[in-house]
């Protein structure tokens, strides 16, 4: 179980780094030179140190620690126990706009802080590019403390189910990222990696057997859970250890996918629940029969993963459903009266099972969305080239003093281009510097359109096109070699 942090003995860790860090910045001799009224001039040797630690950056770690402790303790009361370790604590998601709020400060000023206690190994972050959010942990010497510290309290809390081992314990916050390798002898695993390769390049990979209760421990009877203490009167029994729980009789790749499934829904749909050993149980048989359908179906490993990926998905709407209806009923994942009443029943389509219809509906939305930006890009696209077009002939028409259009008669050149320009900056940066760069172009050659853009016409009467020859050929001529016959 994971000890709780108390935020005064985790900043009084953090002050004593803090004044032994400037304690130990080597010091530099300031030497400023002041003139006074009278003419007199004075020298003067200041002290300073350098790389110190300012007071702005530990206020700053102070209120991210605050954050950080109220996530850790919140998440250690909930999450199931083994889960999380104190080598392995919890990370909290946060944005730098998020702290500067809380901080009263700029979101800039809060990634130079945390820059600089990234440097001095108190902060630990990872970005992972989603809504520009990032994973932050804080080092175990500040939150638990060294060698000598006292350890902390243990959480008052009910408990739970432990996770068994081998199981991947990687939850991603706001999305669902799972890979597929390969080995190299052709064949393949299911791997959960939540976000990719950890900081220290390991990746969670799942083991192949045929059922996972091998490994787990024999769970203990009743008189081996209860010791007496004491006399007959005033005997007690002794609190029974953490029960494990009886999972279905399923190769290990499919337990694996079940209570990754469980635990990720436990965690985004139900993070203020305690389950005991049978409501769990009765919640991966419901998951194994209303979502994998006892996995019945045949799929290859790569098609595994693409499901159990679109079901992490549905997950992830849900919980943002949650979120933005916090009044919203939350329904047992199992049923608990009514037969096909549960979340994860295949019989209930308001639950769990009408996600797959939502999320197809939005994707046609998506689709339509994008069809529809496409087509005005198409025009945008068309009525730019088309202006491209009128803007060179009438550059051409003013060089070559020919009749202009009605609309740009009254203009001379300057007129015309901020003209062209205006049109342009409403069609945006990249049709704006493409005018740009065809009136420099024009400009360069005088204004004179190429060859391939003059009609036959304007060509003929510059003397630029070669005059037409007519040549009678008689039906003698295209007879034997030479001539004009055929051959």
């Amino acid at each position: 179980m994971l000890p709780r942090i108390e935020n005064g003995e985790a900043f009084s860790r953090f002050l004593t780094l803090y004044r032994q860090h400037n304690a130990n910045c080597p010091t530099y001799t300031l030497t400023r030179t002041r003139k006074t009224a009278d003419g007199r001039i004075y020298h003067q040797e200041i002290m300073r140190k350098s790389g110190t630690i300012t007071e702005s950056v530990k206020t700053t770690f102070y209120m991210v620690l605050r954050q950080y402790v109220d996530s850790y303790n919140r998440i250690a009361s909930t999450m199931p126990a083994g889960m999380y370790t104190q080598e392995d604590p919890p990370s909290m998601l946060t944005n730098c706009v998020r702290m500067g709020e809380l901080c009263d400060c700029s979101d800039r000023t809060v990634r130079n802080h945390l820059n600089r206690l990234r440097s001095l190994g108190v902060v630990r972050t990872k970005f992972h590019g989603s809504k520009h959010d990032f994973e932050l942990w804080i080092s175990k010497e500040i939150l638990f403390g060294g060698e000598g510290e006292e350890a902390a309290k243990p959480l008052k809390k009910v408990p739970n189910s432990p996770l068994p081992e081998g199981f991947s314990k990687i939850f991603p916050h706001s999305n669902t990222h799972r890979e597929f390798i390969e080995k190299e002898n052709g064949n393949a695993d299911f791997v959960n990696c939540g976000y990719g390769e950890n900081d220290y390049r390991e990746r969670g990979r799942a083991e192949t057997g045929d059922s996972l209760n091998e490994m787990l421990p024999n769970e203990p009877t009743g008189q081996e859970q209860r010791k007496m203490i004491g006399g007959a009167g005033g005997a007690k029994i002794a609190k029974p250890a953490i029960p494990q729980v009886r999972l279905p009789q399923l190769p290990k790749q499919y337990l694996e996918l079940l209570m990754e499934f469980w635990l990720y829904a436990w965690r985004v749909i139900y993070p203020g629940r305690d389950f005991s050993r049978d409501e769990q149980e009765k919640a991966l048989l419901a998951i194994a029969a209303g979502v994998y359908r006892q996995f019945s179906e045949e799929r290859t490993p790569r098609e595994w993963v693409d499901f159990q990926t679109r079901q992490l998905e549905k997950l992830d709407k849900a919980a943002k459903y949650y979120d933005n209806h916090p009044e919203a009923y939350r329904p047992d994942p199992f049923a608990v009266h009514v037969p096909g009443r549960g979340y994860f029943d295949a019989e209930n389509l308001q639950g769990f099972t009408g996600l797959e219809a939502w999320m197809k509906r939005d994707e046609v939305k998506g689709a339509h969305r994008k069809q529809a930006y496409a087509e005005t890009r198409e025009k945008v696209q068309k009525r730019a080239e088309a202006l491209l077009r009128t803007a060179r002939r009438d550059f051409e028409k003013l060089r070559l003093e020919v009749k202009p259009r009605k609309e740009v008669a009254h203009m001379n050149q300057i007129s015309l281009f901020q003209y062209y320009r205006t049109s342009f900056e409403g069609l945006g940066k990249t049709w704006t510097d493409k005018f740009c760069k065809q009136y420099l172009d024009q400009q360069a050659a005088d204004f004179q359109p190429p060859k391939y853009y003059k009609s036959r016409k304007t060509r003929r009467q510059a003397g630029e096109m070669t005059p037409e020859v007519i040549i009678e050929v008689e039906s003698w001529m295209q007879e034997g070699e030479g001539w004009y016959s055929e051959i």
